[in-house]
Parts: C-alpha cells; sequence; structure tokens
C-alpha cells in the first residue's frame, strides 16, 4: 500500500507536466564506481567490497522523476538498493526549491523499504558557490519502524583557478542531523562530511572526501575516506 501511495504521487507530481511539456524534456545517465557506500555518515556495504551504481533522471521544465541503483551489503538477504523518485523544483526569487517524494527499495528484502518526502532551498551565487538547506521526513523506517527526520545544510565552491589538466576543482562540506521518533531501532544521531570534486566539462568527475558520526562503537557509523568516480551523460 505504501509503495502504491508514493507511485500515486509520483504520477501525480510529475506525470501531467511532464506529458505536457514532453518536447522539453531531457534525459540524463550517470554511473559510477567508489571505493565505499557512505549515506549519511553510515555504511551501506559493511564487507567494503566497493559500490558500483549508475541511475537515469529524466526532467521536464521544473519536474523531475528518476531512479538510481546500487550494491548494498546490510548482512542481510538484500544486496540491491533500487531508489525512485520525483519532485519540483520552482524558482522563487534567488532561491530554487525542491519538493519531492523518495522510495529507498530493497527487491530482495521487502521489510527495509523506507520512503520519504523532501522540501529543500538553494542560493546560488554569481561566483559559483552554493548553499543548500534540506528537511526530510519519513512516517517509518522500514517495516513498523520509528518516523524520523532529517536536516541537512550544505555547501559547494569552485576554487579559483584550481585545475588538474581538465578537471576543475571545487570544495563541499555537509552537516546532517537525524531524528528518530524512537531510539530503539534507528540512533539520533549527527554526521559531517568534507571533500573535493575534480569535474570537467565532459561529465567526468572525482569525488574524494571524507565522513564521520558522533555515533560510538558501531563500526557502520565510523568514520570513512571515500574515493568515487563518477561519468554522467
Amino acid at each position: 500500500m505504501k509503495l502504491k501511495a508514493l507511485l500515486l504521487a509520483t504520477a501525480l507530481v510529475c506525470g501531467a507536466p511532464a506529458v505536457a511539456s514532453a518536447q522539453e524534456t531531457t534525459t540524463s545517465v550517470n554511473v559510477g564506481v567508489a571505493s565505499s557506500y557512505q549515506f549519511r555518515g553510515v555504511n551501506q556495504n559493511a564487507d567494503d567490497t566497493g559500490q558500483v551504481f549508475g541511475g537515469v533522471d529524466v526532467s521536464a521544465g521544473s519536474f523531475y522523476v528518476g531512479t538510481w541503483l546500487s550494491n548494498v551489503d546490510f548482512g542481510t538477504k538484500a544486496n540491491l538498493e533500487v531508489d525512485l523518485y520525483a519532485g519540483y523544483k520552482p524558482q522563487v526569487g534567488p532561491v530554487t526549491l525542491d519538493i519531492g517524494v523518495l522510495a529507498y527499495t530493497y527487491p530482495q528484502e521487502s521489510n527495509l523499504l523506507v520512503y520519504e518526502g523532501k522540501f529543500a532551498g538553494t542560493v546560488a551565487t554569481e561566483s559559483g558557490v552554493a548553499l543548500t538547506g534540506s528537511v526530510f521526513y519519513s512516517p517509518e523506517y522500514g517495516k513498523d519502524g520509528p518516523s524520523y527526520w532529517y536536516y541537512e545544510a550544505a555547501v559547494s565552491a569552485p576554487i579559483p583557478g584550481a585545475k588538474i589538466g581538465p578537471f576543475a576543482l571545487s570544495a563541499n562540506a555537509s552537516v546532517g542531523s537525524l531524528n528518530a521518533e524512537t531510539n530503539l531501532v534507528l540512533p539520533d544521531y549527527t554526521n559531517w562530511k568534507v571533500g573535493l570534486t575534480a569535474a570537467t566539462e565532459g561529465g567526468w568527475a572525482v569525488d574524494v572526501f571524507y565522513t564521520d558520526t558522533d555515533v560510538d562503537n558501531n563500526n557502520l557509523y565510523e568514520g570513512k575516506g571515500v574515493v568515487q568516480l563518477k561519468r554522467t551523460f
């Protein structure tokens, strides 16, 4: 029922405008590999064998819909994550809003399904500095799990004149906080990330970052450095 509700919301948010603006539709495909899969500071691949991922995004005007896949390892039957998302990005003065829905699905283990609502805003300067604030809410973490809120503040900025061959360098950082209805299943925690991105105009990007949390005695939440290679078409 939850997945049906999400798909209905996706259709309402994106279906009609996309059809009306079919001539303006653009598609983007991304593929990549990483030394580790870290999501909001938490290791999603406990065996640390690395990550392979890819996704497709379709946009029509301010509306978008997409999917993204990655290998995972939680020590359960699940070994594949399939994300579905859709939303609307209107421009309000200097702020680009992002209002959307997301579903994190695991085909081998449907009880792990998590879906979220998202509200975010980004302000970008002429120099390329971007500030983003985001709020996510989920009424249920997996089957019968607690509801939670996740808050995040992020900043990214190009490094003037810094290039390595065709790769232009930029710096980025973020701080996030998760607050759950109960800590029995999902702990409240704060995470942070700092990194560098080297990107070309042709769609290649290399990300190097370090992420950590304030959770002790749990190796899934411990600090980790990650290297990621991504290609966008």
